[in-house]
């Protein structure tokens, strides 16, 4: 169920329907590589739920959050260069976003919802979705609130994937021979990083393949400068240390071989798992005591 979709009528129904669940998908607009649209994050989560929802039926808050954690060195330095790269992001502060998710929560609950699945598909967006989900308990709510990474299961990493998809033949005969060679290749290497990488390559492909600029795969390194590694060696960490390490905002070996027919597979493995969390959470009445310290029954 897409909340905007629906008419103000139909809502107790929708809420009956979801177990009191709704999910808001966050992103972010930020560049990926050359190859992969700004929107990729906010794209991916909020379709990824569409199709996990055709499995186990929940409610789906328009995507209100195309804001997410960007660093400023794409978006706010100011030389020409970097103004380059900054083309399409959208850099807000935290203090900005962390109000805004307090209060459509709060929105959410007034409209009948009692759990909230913040749906997230930004790596940079972990640290104020953990920190949001905290500060929820500084002054109980009358709702629960949690949070997942959309692509969180190794099951989509071609190491993984591959015998998967060997095994459950007839769920995946859509994949050719070249597929399965593409998926064999990357399960040897791996596929080099976490950004603009096979991963989300493969995702924009299933659901927008035309965005997807498969020419441009290696018109720029996703391979790191390692600047940063130092610090990291010591477990030390600044607001621009990935920055340091990849300049193009890309983090991954060029995808070359990624195709529809992987993205599709890719997309069915993640929705999987999001559709037994929906299911889960549904049924699932002890985080909302727990988030508003009733005792258990």
């Amino acid at each position: 169920m897409k909340w905007e979709y629906l008419r103000e009528e139909e809502f107790d129904g929708a809420i009956e329907r979801s177990g009191g669940l709704c999910i808001l998908p966050i992103g972010c607009v930020e560049k990926h590589g050359q190859h992969l649209p700004v929107g990729c994050d906010s794209i991916m989560t909020s379709r990824l739920a569409e199709l996990a929802a055709e499995t186990e039926d929940v409610m789906i808050f328009p995507t209100a959050m195309w804001l997410g954690d960007v660093s400023g060195y794409h978006s706010l330095q100011g030389d020409l260069i970097n103004a380059r790269k900054s083309r399409g992001n959208i850099a807000i502060k935290v203090s900005t976003l962390m109000l805004i998710l307090e209060e459509l929560c709060d929105e959410i609950y007034r409209n009948g919802f009692r759990k909230i699945l913040l749906l997230n598909g930004h790596g940079g967006n972990q640290q104020l979705l953990g920190q949001f989900a905290r500060s929820q308990a500084y002054e109980p709510k009358p709702y629960a609130t949690m949070w997942t990474n959309c692509w969180a299961t190794p099951d989509i990493l071609p190491e993984n994937m591959y015998p998967i998809v060997q095994k459950r033949k007839e769920d995946f005969s859509y994949l050719t021979e070249e597929d399965m060679q593409a998926l064999a290749r990357f399960a040897k290497t791996g596929t080099g990083g976490g950004h603009g990488d096979w991963r989300e390559t493969a995702f924009m492909y299933a659901f927008c393949p035309e965005t997807v600029a498969a020419d441009k795969f290696d018109a720029e390194s996703g391979a790191s400068t390692h600047r940063a590694d130092y610090l990291a060696k010591e477990g030390v960490f600044h607001a621009l240390s990935w920055e340091m390490n990849y300049p193009n905002a890309y983090d991954g070996l060029p995808p070359f071989g990624c195709s529809e027919n992987i993205g599709k597979a890719t997309a069915t493995l993640a929705a999987e798992r999001l559709a037994r969390i929906f299911k889960m959470l549904k049924e699932d009445e002890d985080c909302v005591r727990m988030a508003t310290r009733q005792p258990k029954l």
